[in-house]
């Protein structure tokens, strides 16, 4: 009976206990301390309560607003517009209490896209180590959104994320693009700006956007209501998940490297007997056969200095696919994909006086694999660099058909990332959007065409704003070519000028900002400057700012010679030598190289192999590493495709 009765105690409490905490006020994670909320703009606030539950809310102790939640428990308040300043408190009192402090007014943009947006001061800090040390500003926040997808309908909320001020720590989680924009509109404006970093490594454009948007592109419609499935979808990544674990299994049992007695990474191993290569370069390109598994790539290095506690920091470039390195037999770093720089902070005394050996376990994917050319190979203790470039010997420690690939990713899949990392904002009130995605759509850049301009219509209609919508063209990347060629990464920068279409909108053009042999460019401070030019006069009306690139507007043609007419020339256009990177074409045929001159806001461009000119392109490349002309602000001319005007005559 008292054993009964204990059960019967412990339900009767369980049973209190959640219908105390289904009666209790439930806010979202992003109002929480420390956030920054839209100034001159209805205060709003929503969340969750008990059915018919009345909640008030005080503002700085006063209260400003009641309210009841409906038969469900949802409930919203919008109260009056607040001005920029801060620190106050919010305060919401029913069952329950919640108090906010710390909290702001200012601006508050929304931070989104791919890898490139997602790409942290972290990943940057080789780059920028001064702008890290002086990154202490608690008016700029940050809210990272968490990674996540649901193909079945809108969530209410994110299941962690917290707002942080911006010091020298906390910035190495923020968004790199989004710090300097944000820096540079805070120090113009003075006012407290939040960033809602809502970015996903990988993500096309249509995993941005509703059900409703995406109905008139058919197959995405068609990909919606597959995803639904929700146990087919799980399936189909549990069948991946399951291919690909047993190929790194398989690699590790079979790898001679690891089973070996002493390990390969072992500096007593003898490496005499092995063969060599020069890096960095693609193995195959240094005549390694073809081959996916791993290589063992092990160097020899001769250090002349006295103190074993020196710091020391290893720098292996970029790496296709991934890598474990090791110095004197200790694991110093690994790397499991492609894109992430190779930073390796050594730990005391891992180095020593005289002869030291640097191994590196290198698994390669799919065939193609090595240590990625134009990147930095040294090894830097104290003062002193060691260049880690020439020769390097290797073996094959395990060969094995390619890794399975992995054909269903969340991050391509539409509507995921709208139901389940931007609804949850939606009541929100905004300042804008900076947008930095595009590199997973190359190669469907007429589709695109349609696609960002009805994402930037979606957005606006989900938020009931009016947002504006600032968006960054892609960079260069790529293989660098020798002659004019078709190119997927311009057609898409082309489409992405489909934006401007739609009010309130703007381009930044980082065409110059590129690096051929890295998706993930470094150089993102200008990037966010760019950004942050084109808020100024856009959101922020200084209207006498130059923040534009110039843009070519009309091709004539007269006496053989291409006339480009070009808006946006503030300051004149400039070179750096020869104008270049133009191409020009009959009306069929190919492009050849032209030559160019500056005539004012006047691009005239010319080639004696084409005496009847039709089409001119200017930077149009994966990477066009001629282009070279800029407005007098330093702004890069944007890559164009022009072709005569039908009615205009022949020889006019």
């Amino acid at each position: 009976m008292q054993h009964l009765t204990l059960i019967w105690i412990l339900i009767t409490a369980g049973l209190l206990w959640s219908s105390a905490a289904l009666a209790d006020i439930q806010l979202p994670r992003f109002f929480s301390d420390g956030a920054v909320l839209q100034r001159d703009a209805p205060l709003t606030v929503w969340g969750t309560a008990a059915p018919d539950e009345s909640i008030q809310l005080q503002f700085n102790g006063e209260v400003i607003l009641n309210t009841v939640a409906d038969a469900k428990g949802y409930w919203r308040v919008q109260g009056e517009a607040y001005p920029a300043g801060g620190p106050h408190s919010l305060t919401l009192v029913g069952n329950n209490q919640i108090q906010l402090r710390d909290i702001y007014f200012g601006d508050v943009w929304l931070a989104s896209g791919q890898s490139n947006m997602e790409m942290t001061m972290a990943e940057v800090r080789e780059t920028y180590p001064r702008a890290i040390a002086e990154a202490d500003n608690p008016l700029i926040r940050q809210f990272k959104v968490p990674r996540q997808v649901d193909y079945e309908k809108p969530v209410r909320d994110y299941p962690n994320g917290d707002w942080q001020a911006a010091t020298p720590k906390t910035v190495l989680n923020f968004s790199a693009v989004a710090w300097f924009f944000a820096r540079d509109i805070q120090a113009q404006t003075g006012v407290p700006i939040g960033i809602i970093n809502a970015s996903y490594g990988g993500s096309a454009a249509q995993a941005w956007m509703s059900p409703e948007a995406l109905e008139t592109f058919p197959h995405y419609a068609q990909q919606m209501r597959d995803n639904r499935n929700a146990e087919a979808v799980a399936a189909i990544k549990q069948r991946q998940a399951e291919r690909q674990q047993h190929w790194f299994v398989e690699l590790d049992k079979q790898d001679k490297g690891l089973t070996s007695e002493p390990g390969w990474h072992h500096p007593a191993v003898a490496t005499s007997d092995w063969q060599t290569v020069d890096l960095p370069g693609m193995l195959q390109e240094q005549g390694v056969a073809p081959l996916s598994g791993t290589v063992w790539l092990s160097k020899d290095l001769h250090l002349d200095w006295e103190d074993d506690a020196k710091p020391a920091i290893l720098r292996l470039g970029r790496i296709v696919d991934a890598d474990r390195v090791y110095v004197n037999g200790v694991e110093v770093g690994a790397t499991h994909n492609s894109y992430m720089p190779r930073v390796y902070q050594l730990p005391p005394f891992v180095l020593h006086e005289g002869d030291n050996t640097l191994t590196l376990r290198l698994t390669i994917h799919n065939q193609r694999g090595g240590l990625v050319a134009d990147k930095p190979y040294e090894l830097e203790v104290g003062d002193t660099i060691y260049d880690l470039s020439g020769p390097w010997r290797y073996r094959v420690g395990m060969e094995q058909p390619p890794l399975p690939p992995i054909e269903y990713w969340d991050f391509m899949q539409p509507t995921g990332m709208y139901n389940a990392m931007l609804a949850p904002l939606f009541p929100l009130p905004l300042t804008g959007v900076i947008w930095y995605q595009g590199e997973s759509n190359v190669g469907a850049a007429e589709e695109y065409r349609r696609l960002l301009p009805a994402l930037i219509r979606d957005w606006r209609r989900s938020f009931s704003q009016s947002l504006p919508f600032l968006v960054v063209q892609l960079p260069g990347f790529g293989e660098l070519t020798e002659e004019p060629a078709s190119s997927g990464w311009a057609a898409l920068r082309d489409a992405q000028i489909e934006a401007l279409g739609e009010p309130d909108t703007a381009i930044a053009v980082t065409i110059d900002l590129g690096e051929w042999n890295d998706i993930h460019p470094q150089d993102k401070q200008p990037v966010g400057e760019r950004l942050a030019l084109a808020a100024r006069k856009l959101v922020y009306a200084e209207q006498s700012l130059v923040a534009e690139s110039p843009a070519a507007y009309q091709l004539r043609v007269v006496d053989d010679r291409a006339l480009i007419t070009i808006v946006q020339a503030h300051g004149g256009l400039k070179s750096d030598g020869e104008p270049a990177g133009f191409a020009i074409a009959a009306e069929e045929g190919e492009f050849v190289w032209a030559q160019a001159r500056i005539r004012g806001n006047q691009i005239e461009v010319w080639s004696e192999q084409i005496p009847n000119p039709n089409r001119v392109r200017y930077a149009w490349a994966d990477f066009p590493v001629r282009a070279n002309v800029y407005n007098g602000a330093g702004l890069p001319l944007m890559p164009f495709s022009l072709e005569r005007p039908a009615n205009q005559p022949t020889g006019d």
